[in-house]
């Protein structure tokens, strides 16, 4: 069962033709984003940082958008646990899942939880089967199990029981999400996107029943054409809690209509948060300053070169977060000495942002 192989393309941003095309548009040939365009004029645009950075950024995190595929039903049903049926009170088998999202609200340096998103998700069985669609597995017609939606709380949070979902042929084990402000709203922000496993865990759960009885699944995260755009940003945090599992995920709205479209716009944007040499209190102030307007142009040094194909761009995207994650370093150490001669949050956040800009 393939849900994304039937894709409803719509208009794109900039910035989404930088995230799928990498500056060319090779990668947009095969996937597109699905769903309605909101008016972020007012609510702000949804942004990323690479996975493997996340640990280093601020709780307060950013993420990319992925397609929706064919299967979201807005079933209109609030609950905490997804894995009955409504029709007729059976229960998914699958070991279980404490799914939970962190949702809050970014706007410049300020991070606050994000109260009253609808946070939707759904997702396939142990079998591979999605509730409520017909397919080429079979007809669900009706049927609602792995579906639901939370809204989220003062604190920006909600919550989900669930099972660890199974797989199908052609995709990677992942969880589908769409968060929206206010649905009926002309100006309601959608975000859909999708959230993934560790292979090596799911290589763990899947010894038990009833995913063992399936055999070797066909599709790993690095062999998913969905995952391979920005899946690494979508990584679920999974600690073991009792005879399941518990994930994470934090997310964050950004608010500022203001937001850099562009590469060349967010490392702009970088270079007027960083500390200035001219207004450094002191020589050691004024030393950071002029590392870090240095880093910021060699960065820009890099990014603005082309030409030699996909592989000489994957290498300069490669050393352009290599120049970004040596940048932050410097900023955060100057920061704990008291040298960095200005607020760190606003770096942090521009780093964060230009990381979610890089293929």
């Amino acid at each position: 069962m393939a849900d994304d192989d039937q894709l409803v393309g719509r208009v794109l941003t900039r910035r989404e033709v930088l995230w799928l095309g990498g500056g060319t548009g090779t990668a947009l040939a095969g996937i597109a984003l699905t769903g309605r365009m909101p008016d972020c004029s007012a609510l702000g645009e949804w942004l990323a940082p690479r996975a493997a950075t996340a640990g280093e950024l601020p709780a307060c995190v950013v993420r990319p958008q992925q397609t929706e595929g064919p299967y979201f039903v807005d079933e209109k049903l609030r609950r905490l646990d997804i894995r009955s049926d409504p029709s007729d009170g059976s229960v998914r088998a699958g070991t279980p899942l404490s799914l939970a999202f962190s949702v809050s609200r970014l706007d410049g340096a300020v991070c606050t939880p994000y109260e009253g998103v609808l946070v939707d998700v759904w997702h396939c069985d142990a079998a591979g089967v999605y509730s409520d669609v017909i397919d080429p597995s079979g007809d669900t017609t009706g049927k609602k199990f792995l579906r639901g939606y939370q809204v989220t709380d003062a604190a920006g949070a909600a919550s989900f029981v669930t099972i660890y979902p199974g797989w199908y042929p052609g995709r990677t084990v992942h969880i589908h999400v769409k968060l929206r402000t206010d649905p009926s709203a002309d100006t309601a922000l959608e975000f859909t996107s999708q959230v993934y496993f560790d292979d090596q865990l799911t290589d763990t759960v899947y010894t038990a029943e009833p995913y063992a009885g399936r055999g070797d699944r066909t599709t790993r995260n690095a062999a998913d054409a969905i995952y391979a755009v920005n899946g690494g940003q979508l990584m679920l945090t999974v600690t073991p809690d009792g005879s399941g599992y518990a994930a994470t995920f934090n997310i964050a709205i950004q608010t500022d209509p203001s937001a850099c479209a562009t590469i060349a716009d967010c490392v702009q944007a970088l270079r007027t948060v960083l500390p200035s040499p001219a207004t450094a209190a002191d020589a050691g102030t004024r030393r950071v300053a002029r590392r870090l307007q240095r880093r910021a142009n060699r960065l820009a040094a890099v990014l603005d070169r082309s030409g030699g194909g996909a592989g000489a761009q994957a290498k300069r995207y490669a050393r352009a977060r290599a120049r970004l994650d040596a940048l932050l370093a410097l900023a955060r150490q100057a920061e704990q000495h008291g040298k960095l001669g200005t607020t760190l949050a606003p770096i942090e956040n521009a780093v964060a942002t230009l990381l979610a800009m890089l293929p």
